[in-house]
Protein backbone atom coordinates (compact mmCIF):
# COMPACT_ATOMS: atom_id res chain seq x y z
CA UNK A 1 0.00 0.00 0.00
CA UNK A 2 2.61 2.24 0.57
CA UNK A 3 4.72 1.35 -1.70
CA UNK A 4 2.08 2.48 -3.93
CA UNK A 5 0.25 5.07 -2.83
CA UNK A 6 3.20 6.84 -1.60
CA UNK A 7 6.38 5.80 -2.67
CA UNK A 8 5.59 5.22 -6.43
CA UNK A 9 4.45 8.61 -6.90
CA UNK A 10 6.96 10.02 -4.57
CA UNK A 11 10.15 8.94 -6.70
CA UNK A 12 8.03 9.18 -10.00
CA UNK A 13 6.95 13.29 -9.38
CA UNK A 14 10.90 13.71 -8.35
CA UNK A 15 11.95 12.68 -11.75
CA UNK A 16 9.40 14.67 -13.50
CA UNK A 17 10.66 17.40 -11.90
CA UNK A 18 14.12 16.72 -14.32
CA UNK A 19 11.68 16.46 -17.28
CA UNK A 20 9.85 18.43 -19.52
CA UNK A 21 6.43 17.42 -20.69
CA UNK A 22 6.04 17.64 -24.33
CA UNK A 23 2.79 16.17 -24.96
CA UNK A 24 -0.24 14.88 -22.87
CA UNK A 25 -1.89 11.63 -21.90
CA UNK A 26 -1.08 7.76 -20.33
CA UNK A 27 1.83 7.78 -23.32
CA UNK A 28 2.90 11.28 -22.86
CA UNK A 29 6.17 12.15 -24.67
CA UNK A 30 8.66 13.69 -22.27
CA UNK A 31 12.78 15.12 -22.07
CA UNK A 32 14.89 16.22 -20.05
CA UNK A 33 15.77 19.20 -18.99
CA UNK A 34 17.91 18.76 -15.84
CA UNK A 35 18.14 21.42 -13.20
CA UNK A 36 16.36 23.58 -15.77
CA UNK A 37 12.65 23.80 -14.09
CA UNK A 38 14.48 24.45 -10.91
CA UNK A 39 15.75 27.13 -11.99
CA UNK A 40 12.61 28.68 -13.93
CA UNK A 41 11.24 28.58 -10.25
CA UNK A 42 13.91 30.22 -8.35
CA UNK A 43 14.07 33.19 -11.13
CA UNK A 44 10.32 33.29 -11.14
CA UNK A 45 9.11 36.91 -9.74
CA UNK A 46 6.15 35.21 -8.47
CA UNK A 47 7.34 32.35 -6.81
CA UNK A 48 8.64 34.77 -4.37
CA UNK A 49 5.96 37.23 -4.18
CA UNK A 50 4.39 33.68 -3.44
CA UNK A 51 7.17 33.42 -0.35
CA UNK A 52 6.17 36.64 0.65
CA UNK A 53 2.37 35.77 1.27
CA UNK A 54 2.96 32.12 2.75
CA UNK A 55 4.93 34.03 5.24
CA UNK A 56 2.07 36.48 5.92
CA UNK A 57 -0.48 33.90 5.72
CA UNK A 58 1.59 31.39 8.37
CA UNK A 59 0.96 34.25 11.12
CA UNK A 60 -2.57 33.11 10.33
CA UNK A 61 -1.98 29.30 10.28
CA UNK A 62 0.39 29.39 13.41
CA UNK A 63 1.12 32.12 15.26
CA UNK A 64 -2.53 33.91 16.10
CA UNK A 65 -3.98 30.76 16.84
CA UNK A 66 -1.18 29.57 18.69
CA UNK A 67 -1.05 32.54 21.27
CA UNK A 68 -4.64 32.76 21.12
CA UNK A 69 -5.10 28.83 22.12
CA UNK A 70 -2.74 28.79 24.49
CA UNK A 71 -4.60 31.48 26.21
CA UNK A 72 -7.97 29.70 26.29
CA UNK A 73 -6.57 26.27 26.76
CA UNK A 74 -5.25 28.00 30.53
CA UNK A 75 -8.43 29.69 30.76
CA UNK A 76 -10.38 26.59 30.40
CA UNK A 77 -7.49 24.65 32.32
CA UNK A 78 -8.25 26.72 35.48
CA UNK A 79 -11.75 25.12 35.70
CA UNK A 80 -14.04 27.68 35.11
CA UNK A 81 -17.89 27.22 34.78
CA UNK A 82 -19.38 25.60 31.79
CA UNK A 83 -15.82 24.66 30.70
CA UNK A 84 -17.30 21.75 28.28
CA UNK A 85 -19.57 23.43 26.70
CA UNK A 86 -17.06 26.16 25.86
CA UNK A 87 -14.52 23.78 24.68
CA UNK A 88 -16.60 22.26 22.20
CA UNK A 89 -17.83 25.99 20.98
CA UNK A 90 -14.22 26.40 20.21
CA UNK A 91 -13.98 23.60 18.74
CA UNK A 92 -17.03 23.72 15.92
CA UNK A 93 -14.84 25.42 13.59
CA UNK A 94 -12.15 22.76 13.21
CA UNK A 95 -14.75 20.54 11.92
CA UNK A 96 -16.23 22.46 9.54
CA UNK A 97 -15.17 21.21 5.71
CA UNK A 98 -12.51 23.95 5.05
CA UNK A 99 -14.72 24.82 1.23
CA UNK A 100 -17.62 25.04 3.82
CA UNK A 101 -15.59 27.63 5.82
CA UNK A 102 -14.37 29.61 2.66
CA UNK A 103 -17.81 30.11 1.69
CA UNK A 104 -19.64 31.49 4.91
CA UNK A 105 -16.80 33.68 5.13
CA UNK A 106 -16.80 34.91 1.37
CA UNK A 107 -20.31 35.44 1.69
CA UNK A 108 -19.75 37.28 5.22
CA UNK A 109 -17.04 39.61 4.08
CA UNK A 110 -19.22 40.36 0.48
CA UNK A 111 -19.85 43.92 -0.09
CA UNK A 112 -23.41 42.85 0.95
CA UNK A 113 -22.65 39.87 3.47
CA UNK A 114 -22.42 40.28 7.12
CA UNK A 115 -19.80 42.41 8.27
CA UNK A 116 -19.98 45.34 5.87
CA UNK A 117 -24.08 45.59 6.93
CA UNK A 118 -22.88 45.40 10.74
CA UNK A 119 -20.44 48.30 9.97
CA UNK A 120 -22.55 50.23 8.17
CA UNK A 121 -25.53 50.07 10.62
CA UNK A 122 -23.16 51.00 13.37
CA UNK A 123 -21.94 54.17 11.28
CA UNK A 124 -18.43 52.92 11.20
CA UNK A 125 -18.20 53.04 7.21
CA UNK A 126 -20.43 54.96 4.78
CA UNK A 127 -20.18 52.35 1.73
CA UNK A 128 -19.21 48.75 1.71
CA UNK A 129 -15.72 47.27 1.96
CA UNK A 130 -14.51 45.15 -0.86
CA UNK A 131 -12.59 42.98 1.12
CA UNK A 132 -11.72 39.83 -0.83
CA UNK A 133 -10.80 42.24 -3.84
CA UNK A 134 -8.64 44.56 -2.51
CA UNK A 135 -5.08 44.05 -2.75
CA UNK A 136 -4.17 45.62 0.87
CA UNK A 137 -7.31 43.49 2.77
CA UNK A 138 -7.58 40.09 0.47
CA UNK A 139 -4.94 38.49 1.85
CA UNK A 140 -5.86 39.41 6.24
CA UNK A 141 -9.24 38.55 5.03
CA UNK A 142 -8.79 34.89 4.74
CA UNK A 143 -6.40 35.12 7.32
CA UNK A 144 -9.53 36.22 9.48
CA UNK A 145 -11.11 32.75 8.24
CA UNK A 146 -7.70 30.54 9.73
CA UNK A 147 -7.65 32.28 12.64
CA UNK A 148 -11.30 31.16 13.40
CA UNK A 149 -10.70 27.42 11.62
CA UNK A 150 -7.25 26.78 13.90
CA UNK A 151 -7.31 27.92 17.48
CA UNK A 152 -9.57 25.55 18.47
CA UNK A 153 -7.20 22.95 17.06
CA UNK A 154 -4.03 23.86 18.62
CA UNK A 155 -6.39 25.26 21.77
CA UNK A 156 -7.18 21.17 22.27
CA UNK A 157 -3.43 19.86 21.68
CA UNK A 158 -2.35 22.37 24.57
CA UNK A 159 -5.10 21.96 26.67
CA UNK A 160 -3.94 18.21 26.97
CA UNK A 161 -0.23 18.93 27.44
CA UNK A 162 -1.61 21.33 30.39
CA UNK A 163 -3.60 18.47 31.75
CA UNK A 164 -0.95 16.04 31.79
CA UNK A 165 1.33 18.80 34.15
CA UNK A 166 2.34 18.16 37.20
CA UNK A 167 0.00 19.83 40.31
CA UNK A 168 3.28 19.28 42.90
CA UNK A 169 5.14 21.36 40.94
CA UNK A 170 2.65 24.28 41.02
CA UNK A 171 2.09 23.37 44.91
CA UNK A 172 5.78 23.91 45.46
CA UNK A 173 6.00 27.20 43.87
CA UNK A 174 2.64 28.75 45.52
CA UNK A 175 4.67 27.92 48.84
CA UNK A 176 7.70 29.29 47.66
CA UNK A 177 5.67 32.62 47.08
CA UNK A 178 6.08 32.46 43.24
CA UNK A 179 3.59 34.85 40.93
CA UNK A 180 0.94 33.44 38.69
CA UNK A 181 3.55 35.07 36.09
CA UNK A 182 6.24 33.49 37.37
CA UNK A 183 4.75 29.73 37.35
CA UNK A 184 3.53 30.44 33.98
CA UNK A 185 7.54 31.71 32.50
CA UNK A 186 9.35 29.09 34.57
CA UNK A 187 7.43 26.15 34.88
CA UNK A 188 3.95 25.85 32.18
CA UNK A 189 5.97 26.97 29.22
CA UNK A 190 9.40 24.62 29.91
CA UNK A 191 6.64 21.53 30.88
CA UNK A 192 4.56 22.31 27.45
CA UNK A 193 7.60 22.66 25.32
CA UNK A 194 6.42 19.30 23.65
CA UNK A 195 3.03 19.98 23.06
CA UNK A 196 3.90 23.78 21.69
CA UNK A 197 6.65 21.98 19.18
CA UNK A 198 4.14 19.73 18.11
CA UNK A 199 1.81 22.71 17.11
CA UNK A 200 4.82 24.62 15.56
CA UNK A 201 5.72 22.01 13.25
CA UNK A 202 2.07 21.24 12.17
CA UNK A 203 1.52 24.81 11.69
CA UNK A 204 5.10 24.96 9.64
CA UNK A 205 3.65 21.87 7.28
CA UNK A 206 0.21 23.33 6.88
CA UNK A 207 0.62 26.48 5.79
CA UNK A 208 3.10 25.60 3.42
CA UNK A 209 0.44 23.05 1.71
CA UNK A 210 -2.68 25.20 2.71
CA UNK A 211 -4.47 25.15 -0.84
CA UNK A 212 -8.05 25.44 -0.02
CA UNK A 213 -8.49 28.66 2.41
CA UNK A 214 -6.82 31.03 -0.05
CA UNK A 215 -8.23 29.35 -3.34
CA UNK A 216 -11.81 29.20 -2.41
CA UNK A 217 -12.24 32.89 -1.18
CA UNK A 218 -10.13 34.69 -3.27
CA UNK A 219 -8.36 32.70 -5.56
CA UNK A 220 -5.00 34.08 -5.16
CA UNK A 221 -5.94 37.69 -6.88
CA UNK A 222 -6.73 40.20 -6.98
CA UNK A 223 -3.07 40.70 -8.92
CA UNK A 224 -1.78 37.81 -7.28
CA UNK A 225 -2.25 39.58 -3.96
CA UNK A 226 -3.17 37.10 -1.87
CA UNK A 227 -1.18 34.08 -4.20
CA UNK A 228 0.61 31.76 -1.64
CA UNK A 229 3.12 28.97 -2.67
CA UNK A 230 0.54 25.97 -3.10
CA UNK A 231 -2.46 28.07 -5.14
CA UNK A 232 0.67 29.33 -7.35
CA UNK A 233 1.99 25.61 -7.45
CA UNK A 234 -1.19 24.34 -8.76
CA UNK A 235 -1.56 26.96 -11.30
CA UNK A 236 1.45 26.17 -12.76
CA UNK A 237 1.03 22.58 -12.48
CA UNK A 238 -2.81 21.75 -13.60
CA UNK A 239 -3.84 25.45 -15.19
CA UNK A 240 -0.63 26.19 -17.16
CA UNK A 241 -0.12 22.17 -17.68
CA UNK A 242 3.71 23.04 -16.80
CA UNK A 243 3.92 19.59 -15.22
CA UNK A 244 7.39 19.23 -14.95
CA UNK A 245 8.14 23.00 -12.96
CA UNK A 246 5.22 21.73 -11.20
CA UNK A 247 6.85 18.55 -9.54
CA UNK A 248 9.56 20.90 -9.20
CA UNK A 249 7.86 23.16 -7.33
CA UNK A 250 6.75 20.81 -5.16
CA UNK A 251 9.69 19.68 -4.10
CA UNK A 252 11.05 22.51 -3.00
CA UNK A 253 7.76 22.95 -1.01
CA UNK A 254 9.07 19.57 0.27
CA UNK A 255 12.80 20.59 0.95
CA UNK A 256 11.65 23.66 2.32
CA UNK A 257 8.60 22.26 5.05
CA UNK A 258 11.01 19.83 5.87
CA UNK A 259 14.07 22.49 6.80
CA UNK A 260 11.45 24.47 8.84
CA UNK A 261 10.91 21.70 10.61
CA UNK A 262 13.92 20.10 12.04
CA UNK A 263 15.04 23.95 12.77
CA UNK A 264 11.99 24.36 15.15
CA UNK A 265 12.63 20.87 17.06
CA UNK A 266 16.42 21.40 16.99
CA UNK A 267 15.24 25.28 18.51
CA UNK A 268 13.21 23.60 21.07
CA UNK A 269 16.08 21.28 21.83
CA UNK A 270 13.25 19.15 21.12
CA UNK A 271 14.28 15.54 21.29
CA UNK A 272 10.51 14.75 23.80
CA UNK A 273 8.64 13.99 20.40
Amino acid sequence: MIAVFLAYPLVDTFILSFQEVVTLGIQGEKRWVGLANYEAVLTDPLFWRSAKNTIIFSFGMLVIPLFLGLGLAMVINRGIKGKSSLRALIFVPVVVPIVVAGIVFSWILSPNGLLNWGLTAVGLIERPIRFLNSIELSLPSVMLMVVWKRTGYYMVILLAGLQGLPNDVYEAAKIMGKSRWAMFRYITLPLLKPAILIVVVLGIIDSLRAFAHVYVMTGGGPSNASEILSTHFYKVAFSYFNFGKGAAYGFILFGMALVLSVIAIKLSGGSEI
